[in-house]
């Protein structure tokens, strides 16, 4: 038995979250073999991330353990910022005070600051973005080839950057560290060197049309749908103040980001009929 390993504190598709070392460090498990290169590429992915001095999850090493393959990371007590969104959405519209002080808005200005920090970052030896997006609107789900084909040639008529992208920026992968409110962003797999408007069109539209919140009770949904939209312009204004990049670079990349997303096994029903909505319309104005 391995003594290292403690109870299980969280999960995903492709891993278990357990303790590790007496509480000191957690570790990521694959749920199985086939998950295996996807760890190594996380944990390859995080240590970029670390030595570019990136608010990360220090990722110590890899091990294996029952035939499943693991990175041991340094545990951070606190919640995700996803976490503190659903709180300051029910405080804003049912209670009387917030969390930390933090008003719903805080959130995404959070994440625009977090995000900018990574994307002024370069990196060597890192998965190309452009690649990968192809692949996903070749692969996309409810769209005609010749609706592909279009978004494709949009996106290829974007010119290409070299910048650090997270590639999975939703709330649920930036940590508020509770011992000094630092914000950690986490879960490094989809990392890549590329655009940065591919992250903030990604996170608006997981923001606008997203309905795979996790541990939602009933009910809190109808809150969050009518600060999707300030959500998304108080992210957007952040993140032009931090940066040279506008509304307009953003805006271009929503269909191609809109058309990936539908390859995406894990995103509900209303979720794909939104977004092919997105797409087509979008598509007019080259028809």
């Amino acid at each position: 038995m391995n003594t290292k390993l403690g109870k299980k504190i969280n999960e995903g598709v492709s891993a278990e979250i357990f303790e590790w070392e007496n509480n000191e460090k957690i570790i990521k498990l694959a749920k199985s073999r086939s998950y295996s290169q996807a760890m190594v590429t996380e944990y390859l992915n995080s240590q970029v991330a670390w030595e570019s001095g990136l608010s990360v999850p220090q990722p110590f090493k890899m091990v294996e353990i029952y035939n499943r393959l693991g990175i041991v990371f340094e545990r951070i007590y606190g919640n995700t910022l996803m976490d503190h969104f659903l709180n300051q959405s029910l405080c804003s519209f049912n209670t009387k005070g917030n969390i930390r002080g933090m008003n719903y808005k805080d959130v995404p200005r959070i994440t625009a600051k977090i995000l900018r920090e990574a994307h002024r970052r370069s990196a060597e030896n890192m998965p190309f973005q452009r690649r990968a997006i192809i692949c996903s609107i070749e692969e996309a789900k409810h769209l005609t080839p010749s609706e592909k084909k279009l978004v494709l040639d949009v996106l290829n008529s974007i010119p290409i950057k070299q910048q650090l992208c997270h590639g999975d920026p939703n709330l649920n992968n930036i940590l508020i560290r509770d011992r000094d409110n630092k914000a950690l962003l986490i879960d490094w797999m989809y990392a890549s060197i590329g655009n940065p408007e591919a992250d903030l069109a990604e996170y608006i539209i997981t923001v606008k049309y997203g309905k795979s919140f996790k541990n939602i009770p009933g009910g809190i949904t109808d809150c969050i749908n009518p600060i999707r939209e300030e959500t998304i312009k108080a992210f957007i204004d952040e993140y032009t103040k931090l940066s040279d990049i506008t509304y307009e670079d953003i805006d271009a990349w929503i269909m191609p980001m809109a058309a990936s997303r539908l390859s995406a096994g894990i995103i509900k029903y209303d979720e794909q009929r939104l977004l092919v909505g997105e797409v087509r319309k979008r598509l007019r104005k080259y028809n």
